[in-house]
Protein backbone atom coordinates (compact mmCIF):
# COMPACT_ATOMS: atom_id res chain seq x y z
CA UNK A 1 0.00 0.00 0.00
CA UNK A 2 1.48 3.28 -1.04
CA UNK A 3 -1.15 5.77 0.06
CA UNK A 4 -1.32 7.87 3.18
CA UNK A 5 -4.31 7.64 5.50
CA UNK A 6 -5.39 11.16 4.51
CA UNK A 7 -5.26 10.20 0.82
CA UNK A 8 -7.31 7.06 1.41
CA UNK A 9 -9.99 9.06 3.23
CA UNK A 10 -10.10 11.81 0.61
CA UNK A 11 -9.69 10.04 -2.73
CA UNK A 12 -12.72 10.49 -4.94
CA UNK A 13 -14.27 7.96 -7.29
CA UNK A 14 -13.52 10.36 -10.14
CA UNK A 15 -9.78 9.93 -9.43
CA UNK A 16 -9.96 6.34 -10.68
CA UNK A 17 -9.71 5.31 -14.32
CA UNK A 18 -10.22 1.57 -14.06
CA UNK A 19 -10.02 1.02 -17.82
CA UNK A 20 -6.51 2.49 -17.84
CA UNK A 21 -5.81 0.99 -14.38
CA UNK A 22 -4.70 4.26 -12.78
CA UNK A 23 -5.64 6.45 -9.85
CA UNK A 24 -4.78 10.11 -9.39
CA UNK A 25 -3.82 10.49 -5.74
CA UNK A 26 -3.44 13.46 -3.44
CA UNK A 27 -5.66 15.96 -5.20
CA UNK A 28 -8.13 15.71 -2.32
CA UNK A 29 -7.13 14.56 1.14
CA UNK A 30 -8.85 14.50 4.52
CA UNK A 31 -6.46 15.51 7.27
CA UNK A 32 -6.88 16.28 10.95
CA UNK A 33 -5.96 19.88 11.74
CA UNK A 34 -6.73 21.49 15.06
CA UNK A 35 -8.72 18.43 16.08
CA UNK A 36 -11.05 18.70 13.06
CA UNK A 37 -11.09 16.89 9.75
CA UNK A 38 -10.46 19.27 6.86
CA UNK A 39 -10.00 18.87 3.13
CA UNK A 40 -6.51 19.33 1.82
CA UNK A 41 -4.75 19.14 -1.51
CA UNK A 42 -1.95 16.78 -0.62
CA UNK A 43 1.17 16.91 1.49
CA UNK A 44 3.30 18.36 -1.33
CA UNK A 45 3.22 18.90 -5.07
CA UNK A 46 4.83 15.46 -5.52
CA UNK A 47 2.08 13.83 -3.44
CA UNK A 48 -0.34 14.74 -6.21
CA UNK A 49 0.44 11.90 -8.58
CA UNK A 50 -0.96 9.26 -10.89
CA UNK A 51 -0.29 5.65 -9.98
CA UNK A 52 -0.77 2.46 -11.93
CA UNK A 53 -3.09 -0.11 -10.37
CA UNK A 54 -2.41 -3.81 -10.59
CA UNK A 55 -5.05 -6.11 -12.09
CA UNK A 56 -6.13 -7.54 -8.72
CA UNK A 57 -6.70 -4.11 -7.16
CA UNK A 58 -8.52 -2.93 -10.28
CA UNK A 59 -10.89 -5.90 -10.01
CA UNK A 60 -11.50 -5.22 -6.32
CA UNK A 61 -12.24 -1.56 -7.06
CA UNK A 62 -14.75 -2.49 -9.79
CA UNK A 63 -16.69 -4.56 -7.26
CA UNK A 64 -16.30 -1.85 -4.59
CA UNK A 65 -17.71 0.86 -6.87
CA UNK A 66 -20.62 -1.41 -7.79
CA UNK A 67 -21.31 -1.73 -4.06
CA UNK A 68 -21.29 2.06 -3.69
CA UNK A 69 -23.83 2.32 -6.49
CA UNK A 70 -26.00 -0.20 -4.64
CA UNK A 71 -25.69 1.86 -1.44
CA UNK A 72 -26.86 4.92 -3.36
CA UNK A 73 -29.95 3.03 -4.54
CA UNK A 74 -30.61 1.56 -1.09
CA UNK A 75 -30.31 4.90 0.72
CA UNK A 76 -32.02 6.97 -1.97
CA UNK A 77 -32.31 10.66 -1.08
CA UNK A 78 -30.71 10.00 2.32
CA UNK A 79 -27.40 9.06 0.67
CA UNK A 80 -24.82 11.79 1.34
CA UNK A 81 -22.87 11.77 -1.91
CA UNK A 82 -19.45 13.34 -1.40
CA UNK A 83 -18.01 11.45 -4.37
CA UNK A 84 -15.62 9.57 -2.09
CA UNK A 85 -14.19 6.20 -3.06
CA UNK A 86 -14.18 5.11 0.58
CA UNK A 87 -17.08 6.11 2.78
CA UNK A 88 -19.78 4.74 5.06
CA UNK A 89 -22.79 2.95 3.52
CA UNK A 90 -24.77 6.20 3.63
CA UNK A 91 -22.00 8.13 1.85
CA UNK A 92 -20.66 9.96 4.92
CA UNK A 93 -16.89 10.49 4.91
CA UNK A 94 -14.79 8.19 7.06
CA UNK A 95 -12.82 9.94 9.81
CA UNK A 96 -9.06 9.29 9.35
CA UNK A 97 -8.77 8.04 12.94
CA UNK A 98 -11.38 5.39 12.13
CA UNK A 99 -9.04 3.93 9.50
CA UNK A 100 -6.32 3.59 12.13
CA UNK A 101 -8.73 2.11 14.69
CA UNK A 102 -10.07 -0.46 12.21
CA UNK A 103 -6.56 -1.35 11.08
CA UNK A 104 -5.51 -1.91 14.72
CA UNK A 105 -8.59 -4.09 15.30
CA UNK A 106 -7.70 -6.23 12.27
CA UNK A 107 -4.10 -6.58 13.41
CA UNK A 108 -5.30 -7.71 16.86
CA UNK A 109 -7.95 -10.04 15.43
CA UNK A 110 -5.43 -11.73 13.14
CA UNK A 111 -2.87 -12.00 15.93
CA UNK A 112 -0.24 -10.12 13.94
CA UNK A 113 2.70 -8.30 15.48
CA UNK A 114 1.75 -4.75 16.49
CA UNK A 115 2.37 -2.40 13.58
CA UNK A 116 1.10 1.04 12.74
CA UNK A 117 -1.02 1.73 9.66
CA UNK A 118 1.84 3.84 8.30
CA UNK A 119 4.21 0.86 8.70
CA UNK A 120 2.43 -0.80 5.77
CA UNK A 121 3.76 2.04 3.59
CA UNK A 122 7.26 1.41 4.93
CA UNK A 123 6.92 -2.30 4.18
CA UNK A 124 5.71 -1.56 0.65
CA UNK A 125 8.67 0.73 0.01
CA UNK A 126 11.22 -1.69 1.43
CA UNK A 127 9.84 -4.68 -0.49
CA UNK A 128 9.68 -2.66 -3.70
CA UNK A 129 13.32 -1.62 -3.38
CA UNK A 130 14.38 -5.17 -2.44
CA UNK A 131 12.68 -6.61 -5.51
CA UNK A 132 14.47 -4.16 -7.77
CA UNK A 133 11.80 -1.55 -8.46
CA UNK A 134 13.65 1.59 -9.52
CA UNK A 135 13.96 4.05 -6.61
CA UNK A 136 12.47 6.87 -8.72
CA UNK A 137 9.32 4.80 -9.27
CA UNK A 138 9.08 3.88 -5.57
CA UNK A 139 9.52 7.55 -4.63
CA UNK A 140 6.89 8.63 -7.13
CA UNK A 141 4.36 6.01 -5.98
CA UNK A 142 4.85 7.08 -2.37
CA UNK A 143 4.42 10.75 -3.30
CA UNK A 144 7.77 11.80 -1.84
CA UNK A 145 9.24 15.17 -2.73
CA UNK A 146 12.62 13.64 -3.64
CA UNK A 147 14.16 10.27 -4.42
CA UNK A 148 16.82 11.12 -1.84
CA UNK A 149 14.18 11.19 0.90
CA UNK A 150 12.88 7.77 -0.20
CA UNK A 151 16.35 6.26 -0.26
CA UNK A 152 17.36 7.82 3.07
CA UNK A 153 14.16 6.62 4.72
CA UNK A 154 13.75 3.13 3.28
CA UNK A 155 17.14 1.69 2.38
CA UNK A 156 18.98 1.90 5.71
CA UNK A 157 17.72 -1.52 6.75
CA UNK A 158 18.22 -3.26 3.41
CA UNK A 159 21.73 -4.70 3.83
CA UNK A 160 21.28 -7.12 0.97
CA UNK A 161 21.03 -4.18 -1.48
CA UNK A 162 24.64 -3.35 -0.67
CA UNK A 163 25.68 -7.01 -1.05
CA UNK A 164 23.75 -7.34 -4.33
CA UNK A 165 25.42 -4.17 -5.66
CA UNK A 166 28.88 -5.52 -4.84
CA UNK A 167 28.16 -8.81 -6.62
CA UNK A 168 26.53 -7.11 -9.61
CA UNK A 169 29.49 -4.82 -10.24
CA UNK A 170 32.17 -7.50 -9.82
CA UNK A 171 30.09 -9.70 -12.10
CA UNK A 172 30.83 -7.29 -14.92
CA UNK A 173 34.56 -7.83 -14.52
CA UNK A 174 34.96 -11.50 -13.59
CA UNK A 175 35.97 -13.85 -16.37
CA UNK A 176 33.12 -16.07 -17.54
CA UNK A 177 34.66 -19.17 -15.97
CA UNK A 178 34.63 -17.52 -12.50
CA UNK A 179 31.07 -16.17 -12.54
CA UNK A 180 29.72 -19.18 -10.67
CA UNK A 181 32.37 -18.95 -7.92
CA UNK A 182 31.42 -17.33 -4.64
Amino acid sequence: MTVRRSELCGVEIAAFDLLKKIVRMGFTTRVIAGGKVVKGSGKSQKSRRSMALDSFTTGVMVVHFQQIEQYKKDWGDAYQDHGLAFCWEDGRPIHPDTVTEEFNRLVDFLGLPKIRFHDVRHTYATISLRTGVHPKIVSSRLGHATVAFTLDTYTGDVEDLDRDAAEAVIGLFKPRSQKGLA
